[in-house]
């Protein structure tokens, strides 16, 4: 059985720029990531190719000051259920996107795409989606590797591999933007007669609250 294994070279690219990886049957992208400590960011791996790839592999590494979360997500049972990756567009419902630590580390995951029957999956839309979350161990710039990247399937009652260059995804950290919350002052607002003496909420007759005219009989 003959086994076609080709590499080319990835292109690393600055903070400010799309991370993206060719071979010459893989097309990858992934948008680099800003996020604040305590918040969360999702980080989406897009791709484009026309082989019938059906098994895929992928890990992924993060840096100090970033963890992953867990999603639900509907399994083959329709039944909801805990899980490290989403599946993307470029899959079929008949793919399984598995996940696992590596090495005894919180902070390397292997994603894996698989197909018991070998059924490529489309030619372009997104794999997965995993997202990540950040403290304030993050460093102002860091970065998300990827490796052990590969691509198998059968072409033709052949098997076909291709095996993309180690790239890596831009993370800067940013300031947080959510609100926490609001707080109100829960205490009625004073009350006044008409001669702008400060009268109890109950008093009868016409009053001022709030710049309008209450009449309390």
């Amino acid at each position: 059985m003959n086994i076609v294994s080709k590499m080319i070279g990835a292109a690393f690219m600055m903070i400010s720029m799309v991370a993206s990886v060719s071979a010459q049957d893989v097309k990858l992208s992934i948008d680099p990531v800003t996020i604040a400590p305590g918040e969360e960011a999702e980080v989406v791996i897009n791709y484009e190719g026309t082989k019938p790839w059906a098994n895929i592999q992928f890990d992924f590494t993060l840096p100090e000051g970033l963890s992953f979360v867990q999603q639900e997500v509907i399994n083959a049972d329709e039944e909801v259920e805990l899980a490290y990756g989403v599946k993307g567009t470029a899959l079929y419902s008949s793919h399984d996107l598995l996940s696992a630590f590596q090495g005894g580390q919180d902070n390397v995951i292997r994603f894996l795409i698989m197909h018991t029957q070998n059924k490529g999956i489309k030619n372009s839309g997104t794999l997965f989606s995993f997202k990540v979350k950040a403290d304030e161990a993050l460093a102002e710039s860091s970065e998300i590797k990827v490796s052990t990247i590969e691509f198998s399937g059968m072409e033709n009652g052949e098997l076909i591999i291709e095996n993309p260059a180690d790239f890596a995804i831009a993370v800067t950290k940013g300031t947080p933007t959510g609100i926490n919350g609001i707080e109100a002052n829960s205490e009625k607002a004073a009350s006044f007669n008409l001669a702008g003496q400060k009268v109890s909420a109950n008093a009868k007759g016409i009053r001022i609250q709030n710049g309008k005219k209450v009449v309390v009989k």
